[in-house]
């Protein structure tokens, strides 16, 4: 199973935070759940970052470093403000069908 991990959270130099600043999105478990089935998912880069296989990042995202030069899936960030799980998973998809 493809191991990947959504980067939502970042190094903000001082401490880690969200990539979204509305209160709502920081939540992610309902993501994972929504993953869970097809993909073994983390949410936790800062934990997981040495235990994955790809990145899911949503675009536009501030910078961050990807210590182990993963590939990068980028998705839409109005998506992941919508919960549109289903086109997510469709960007992901295709990306795997694409570069299998």
């Amino acid at each position: 199973m493809k191991k990947i991990c959504f980067v939502l959270t970042v190094s903000t130099g001082i401490n880690y935070g969200s990539i979204f600043a509305a209160p709502s999105i920081k939540n992610h478990d309902d993501l994972k759940d929504y993953f869970l089935k097809d993909y073994d998912v983390s949410i936790n880069y800062i934990k997981d970052k040495d235990k994955v296989d790809y990145l899911v990042v949503p675009k536009p995202s501030p910078p961050f470093e990807n210590e182990n030069n993963l590939p990068i899936i980028e998705i839409p960030a109005v998506l992941f403000m919508k919960r549109d799980y289903e086109k997510i998973k469709f960007y992901i998809d295709d990306y795997f069908s694409k570069n299998s």
